[in-house]
C-alpha cells in the first residue's frame, strides 16, 4: 500500500510547527522561529519561505494548516493572514492543501476534542513516535505558572504532527 506524505503546519506569529509523515514514518519533526519585522509582511514572508523549502524537500501531496481562532486581536489577524498565504502558495505548487482546527485533530488523535496540548503530545509519543520522548513538555509544578519557554516551544511541533495523524486517517 502506498501512503502519501502529509505536512502539517501550526502557523503562528513567533513560532511555526511543522511535521510531516508518510504512513508511520515521521519525516520530519520542528519548530521555526519568526523574527518580527518592521511589518507584519515580514512575518508572513518568514512563514511562505519556511513552507516552500519544506513542501520542496518533503514533496508532499497533502498539507494540513491549523485553521485560526477567530478572535478580535492583531495578533488572531495575522496568524489568519499567514495561514491564507500558506493555503495559496501550497495550491500553487500542487499540493492538495486542506485546513483542519485544533478540536477535530484532537478528537481523531486523543478521542477527545477537549484534549490538552500536554495530553495530545504525550498520546502522539506513546501511540506513534517514541523518538520524539526527549520533546515531550514538563508540566509545570503549578499549573497557574504555564509551562516554560523550551517546553511551550515543542508543543508547536506537536500541534503539526497532530495534524498530520488526523489527516492521514481521514484522506
Amino acid at each position: 500500500m502506498t501512503h502519501q506524505t502529509i505536512l502539517g503546519i501550526d502557523p503562528g506569529t513567533r513560532e511555526m510547527g511543522a511535521a510531516a509523515i508518510c504512513g508511520r514514518r515521521l519525516l520530519y519533526a520542528g519548530v521555526h522561529t519568526l523574527r518580527n519585522g518592521a511589518r507584519p509582511y515580514d512575518i508572513v514572508g518568514q512563514a511562505r519561505r519556511i513552507l516552500l523549502e519544506l513542501i520542496h524537500d518533503l514533496t508532499p501531496q497533502l498539507v494540513v494548516i491549523e485553521k485560526p481562532l477567530l478572535l478580535p486581536t492583531k495578533r488572531a489577524a495575522l496568524v489568519s493572514v499567514i495561514g491564507q498565504e500558506l493555503r495559496a502558495r501550497g495550491a500553487e505548487l500542487g499540493c492538495r492543501t486542506v485546513e483542519m482546527d485544533a478540536r477535530s485533530a484532537r478528537r481523531v488523535v486523543v478521542a477527545n476534542a477537549s484534549a490538552t496540548k500536554l495530553e495530545v503530545a504525550r498520546t502522539l509519543v506513546r501511540d506513534h513516535f517514541p523518538q520524539l520522548a526527549g520533546k515531550l513538555p514538563t508540566p509545570p509544578k503549578r499549573a497557574a505558572l504555564g509551562f516554560a519557554p523550551k517546553d511551550r516551544y515543542w508543543l508547536h511541533m506537536f500541534d503539526a504532527l497532530a495534524l498530520a495523524v488526523a489527516a492521514s486517517r481521514d484522506h
